[in-house]
């Protein structure tokens, strides 16, 4: 029996949170059912959620309930609206969050994994719950996995909620491992190619 909306996104909240990909009251979580999308309400936290934590709102204008809902939720819309998506993770992972103020407008993962399964993640612009924010997001997950805004997190979409918390996954953990890399007193990675 499938799970409905609000359990789904429960599992993947405490996931993130013992993960270590964000803290339990900074993020959202969505996922887009039969026109409509259920997403983390604003203020709750993602590793205690449970049916009054989960609104359900409309995928094609804002509607009554956005108030209710996360502060994200334009993103959130965009992103469905603008790519093939249909569930999206958003965390405020410390490592892509140092290296979005760093980096100029992309990061490119030096890990192996990162090259292969990620590719870059563009760097956006846009305050947290904005238009701005909303169209940036949609354009950059067009066409990569992840991307992160500048000072504030990392989105990662996906076709299932496991597809889109493997990308925030990975993008913390090629993250880390570029300012790692970058932190070596030698300055400059070794290429992979480069045995």
């Amino acid at each position: 029996m499938r799970e409905g909306p609000w359990e789904e996104i429960a599992q993947f909240g405490k996931k993130i949170v013992s993960s270590g990909l964000t803290s339990s009251i900074f993020g959202n979580i969505s996922i887009l059912r039969e026109g409509r999308i259920f997403i983390t309400a604003t203020g709750s936290m993602l590793d205690e959620l449970d049916s009054s934590t989960v609104i359900d709102v409309d995928l094609k204008q804002p509607c009554e309930d956005d108030k209710m809902a996360s502060i994200e939720t334009c993103v959130h819309r965009a992103i469905y609206l603008g790519t093939g998506n249909t569930a999206i993770i958003h965390t405020h992972s410390p490592y892509a969050v140092a290296l979005s103020m760093l980096e100029a407008e992309t990061i490119e993962p030096v890990d192996s994994e990162g090259v292969l399964l990620l590719g870059e993640m563009p760097i956006i612009k846009g305050r947290l719950g904005t238009d701005m924010l909303a169209r940036t997001a949609s354009l950059a997950l067009k066409s990569h996995k992840a991307c992160i805004a500048r000072g504030h997190g990392v989105f990662a979409a996906g076709k299932s909620l496991r597809d889109a918390y493997t990308a925030a996954c990975m993008a913390e953990h090629s993250s880390q491992v570029r300012y790692l890399v970058r932190c070596y007193p030698e300055g400059r990675p070794r290429g992979l190619d480069q045995d």
